[in-house]
């Protein structure tokens, strides 16, 4: 596949991706970087992305903004997952570190099916994570989204366990989502990944976003909260499952 072929397959996930974000709060990077990989280097998936990201969780965040949930995102997503995006990306800029994608995809595969397996079986509460469990996680996703901007699944699990309800959860996580995509687009920035040539594929994926959150924003809007919760959740087991055999 010549080099143009696949930068317009890309753009077709790109826009799956951020279909899939502005009707869950999440999704899209793991959706761009799964499948993008398929079409172009890893690294360049990231590169081209992440600056794509800021506008998408951008508009959902500023539009949205009377639902996000302030206390919860500054005083512990935030602090959280900043320092272990710091640590990520420092790490892990010249390491190969293909053990993190499987061994990532494993533990979000169990932890999605197990809450399934809890909303299947009908209980009404979702109880709450331990503290420790919540500082945990919300931690690593900063580490693994410093690493492949796909901490999603991980905060995506934290955050579901706090009574959130599916507009406060989609837009506080737009929120964490766009601050953490301007922090690692100056980072890429500052390390030389941008040029004239990404510049212009960056455009060619432009058009992809607001068809994705027209069409993201229809299906937002006509799924229930159950629904909603079974939806983000199975998501996270395809996404897992496409990290482990990838």
């Amino acid at each position: 596949m010549n080099v143009e072929l696949a930068l317009l397959g890309f753009a077709v996930v790109v826009f799956a991706g951020y279909t899939v974000e502005t009707a869950a709060g999440f999704g899209s990077m793991l959706v761009c970087v799964t499948f993008g990989a398929q079409l172009l280097d890893i690294r360049e998936v990231v590169t081209l992305t992440v600056p794509v990201s800021i506008l998408q969780s951008g508009y959902i965040a500023l539009r949205h903004r009377g639902s996000i949930e302030w206390k919860l995102l500054l005083r512990r997503i935030l602090p959280l997952m900043g320092a272990g995006l710091l640590v990520g990306f420092l790490a892990f800029r010249d390491v190969q570190s293909a053990w993190l994608r499987p061994a990532f995809g494993a533990m979000v595969l169990v932890l999605a099916l197990r809450e399934l397996w809890v909303l299947h079986r009908g209980r009404a509460e979702v109880r709450k994570n331990p503290p420790a469990a919540s500082v945990l996680a919300m931690l690593f996703a900063g580490v693994i989204h410093g690493v492949y901007a796909t901490g999603g699944p991980l905060l995506v699990y934290a955050v579901g366990r706090e009574e959130l309800d599916k507009h406060q959860f989609r837009s506080t996580l737009s929120a964490v989502w766009l601050v953490l995509s301007v922090a690692l687009g100056v980072g890429f920035l500052l390390d030389g990944r941008y040029d004239a040539s990404s510049g212009r594929d960056i455009l060619v994926l432009l058009p992809a976003v607001p068809l994705g959150l027209l069409l993201g924003e229809w299906l937002h809007r006509r799924i229930d909260e159950r629904r909603f919760k079974t939806t983000v959740f199975v998501l996270l087991v395809v996404a897992a499952i496409s990290l482990l055999v990838h």
